[in-house]
């Protein structure tokens, strides 16, 4: 039998998807480091191996291109969670499997999905419903173990979102606390977050942890409205505090000046009359956040009177402040786009705050107030759960900045394994 000749486009067809896959590869990482909108078409099509023009057959723009990342992550969540319903045989197992397949270090890397407000419609609300439609299937399946038994009662959406956010941090982490990203390192994610997420890190689940530090006292400051310095101090906070809330929900390259000036009722003239630039902003809205942290790290050491509590304290003041309507910044993409001195000196106080966060984690199993695990990486991935927080919380949320904190940490230090 006569073979029949291959077309050329037939012939050509694959080695064109495979350029497409490396294209997106090297797009989405540069994505989770840069941001949406500060990526480089001529970087990324050299890194991938084509020509500046060649590129363009590809995608029509940056937007085009950050769209088409977004989406192949969207597809994929889609594609993990429905193989980890498939091969799962309960709850805990399908979870294992969905966490595991999303932190693989081996496949395409994925974008977080922060700057999606930097696409235009309709494809900033197409992204946003795929994602709604996978949140919504982990949620079903929380709530699936709740009805038969295999998950205690926890409130459905905060653990699912809880999660997504551990998994999410776990593909920036590395690069904002300076380690190396690896096979090894997603293993150890995976392990330690399926681990907090089930297990919590309470020794003693009849010990119960209750919050007496409010975030917003700490970081609230007397100002005496007549002294002109004071003043225009105060009303640069204010901006720093309404661009850190813009910046946390759309993304740093999602939020305009405008809409940050709008926030605090000024025009974009006098954003630009207490800052440089965009830049100056954010680094700006980063060194208030860091100071911010370094308050609840303090505070909760002073609180608590073994490791369990200082740990649970840290998160508590976080999941407030995160929940809060002037946030600090989260620890999000687009480090890579900022001047390599603020980057290394934002670098050095993250991995200081997680190296202070494991040694508190660490004394609790010491000391016997946290039950053993994997200290370092679970003091790693917890960040995530409220550090994802302004990504999905409505405005109009019924919980207030409190109950949604202990609703996190409840979820935090106890797990959502049935006894």
């Amino acid at each position: 039998m006569a073979i029949k000749p291959t077309s050329r486009a037939t012939a050509s067809r694959p080695k064109r998807a495979v350029k497409r896959e490396a294209l997106l590869d090297e797009a989405t990482r540069q994505i989770n480091m840069r941001g949406a909108g500060a990526v480089s078409l001529n970087a990324i099509a050299e890194a991938a191996g084509l020509s500046r023009n060649t590129l363009y057959y590809y995608v029509s723009d940056r937007a085009d291109l950050a769209f088409r990342c977004y989406l192949r992550t969207c597809e994929t969540h889609t594609e993990d969670l429905a193989i980890a319903i498939e091969q799962g045989s309960n709850i805990r197992e399908r979870i294992e499997h969905y966490i595991a397949r999303t932190l693989t270090h081996s496949r395409h890397p994925l974008a977080v999905l922060s700057d999606q407000d930097f696409l235009p419609e309709p494809q900033r609300s197409m992204i946003g419903e795929l994602n709604r439609r996978n949140v919504e299937t982990l949620q079903a399946l929380i709530n699936d173990g709740i009805e038969t038994g295999q998950i205690r009662a926890v409130q459905s959406e905060i653990a699912a979102q809880a999660l997504l956010g551990m998994i999410n941090w776990s593909q920036l982490s590395a690069m904002w606390l300076g380690q190396r990203d690896g096979r090894g390192f997603r293993r150890r994610a995976s392990a330690a977050i399926a681990d907090l997420f089930f297990h919590g890190i309470a020794a003693n689940r009849e010990d119960r942890f209750t919050n007496s530090l409010d975030a917003a006292q700490l970081i609230t400051q007397p100002v005496n409205p007549f002294d002109r310095i004071q003043a225009s101090q105060q009303k640069m906070l204010q901006l720093i505090g309404a661009a850190s809330r813009l910046f946390n929900r759309r993304g740093l390259d999602g939020a305009s000046l405008d809409e940050i000036g709008a926030g605090v009722g000024v025009t974009k003239g006098a954003v630009y009359h207490y800052f440089d630039d965009k830049t100056d902003l954010i680094l700006r809205c980063y060194e208030r956040a860091f100071e911010l942290y370094d308050i609840f790290m303090d505070a909760a050491i002073a609180q608590g009177t073994n490791g369990f509590e200082r740990s649970m304290a840290v998160m508590h003041l976080n999941s407030q402040a995160q929940a809060s309507a002037a946030p600090p910044l989260m620890l999000q993409p687009g480090l890579w786009a900022l001047p390599e001195a603020q980057r290394n000196r934002f670098i050095a106080a993250a991995s200081g705050l997680w190296k202070r966060s494991n040694a508190m984690l660490q004394a609790g199993v010491n000391d016997g107030s946290c039950r053993h695990c994997d200290a370092a990486m679970i003091a790693e991935a917890s960040a995530g759960a409220f550090l994802w927080l302004p990504k999905w919380l409505p405005e109009s949320y019924p919980l207030s900045p409190p109950e949604i904190a202990d609703q996190l940490c409840d979820l935090l230090a106890f797990g959502v394994a049935k006894r």
